[in-house]
């Protein structure tokens, strides 16, 4: 498990790295820069967001589809 140094060390290296995320030169408010380091996608579309959530079939893991194959057995 990392201790508090390294997880500041971290943080402040995503922060340096998404400074001029989402193609803006402007400069970021810390409340800004704190949703950009925990959310790094500005919003939950279809092309943003969890492609496993929006493509479901497509993007099941292994488990996944074996669960549901059998869950559609019973019915």
């Amino acid at each position: 498990m990392a201790g508090t140094a390294q997880r500041r060390a971290n943080r402040a290296r995503l922060i340096k790295r998404r400074v001029f995320w989402w193609l803006s030169n402007e400069q970021k408010s810390d409340v800004q820069l704190g949703r950009l380091i925990d959310t790094p996608t500005p919003c939950s579309c279809w092309m943003c967001g969890n492609p496993r959530r929006h493509l479901k079939k497509d993007r099941l893991s292994i488990r996944e589809q074996r669960w549901f194959q059998a869950v559609d057995d019973f019915r």
